[in-house]
């Protein structure tokens, strides 16, 4: 809640709308695909790997970069889906790392402008205050002048 007892405008409910919102619908929609597409390759030419649920945990690796190590890819194929899915990947994971930074920016930013015209309304309204309001202005006043 903010200080003026009203909801944050703001609301997200997961990634979803962070996503759209920053344009990144159709990186994501690509990566949906790329991701079981590049899996069903690696099942498909890599013969130490086993099928398509231990070519899916070979992408979520890639993706992840975490690398374990349970499976490689050996052959050139496999290498080659390997490089694509991790090369498209790294950009993926940094623009909606970047989606998400600018989205958490925006909300603080709209937060502290709210507060700021909440306290300007009660600045302007200053002899209409009670005396617990003051109290409370003047105790804010404080604590932003102790964070400077």
């Amino acid at each position: 809640m903010a200080e003026n007892g009203k909801k944050p405008q703001m609301r997200i409910r997961g990634i979803g709308p962070v996503i759209r919102a920053a344009g990144l619908a159709r990186w994501a929609a690509v990566f949906a695909v790329l991701f079981p597409v590049c899996a069903l390759l690696i099942a498909l030419f890599e013969p130490n790997v086993g099928g398509f649920g231990n070519a899916m945990w070979l992408s979520f690796q890639i993706v992840t970069t975490i690398g374990l190590g349970d499976y490689t890819a050996t052959t050139f194929v496999g290498r080659a889906v390997a490089v694509l899915l991790s090369v498209y990947s790294i950009f993926f994971v940094a623009l909606i790392t970047g989606a998400v930074v600018s989205y958490c920016n925006e909300r603080m930013n709209a937060r502290r402008n709210e507060s700021v015209a909440h306290f300007i309304d009660q600045l302007e309204h200053l002899p209409e205050l009670s005396q617990e309001e003051l109290a409370d202005i003047s105790r804010k006043v404080k604590e932003f002048r102790s964070t400077m």
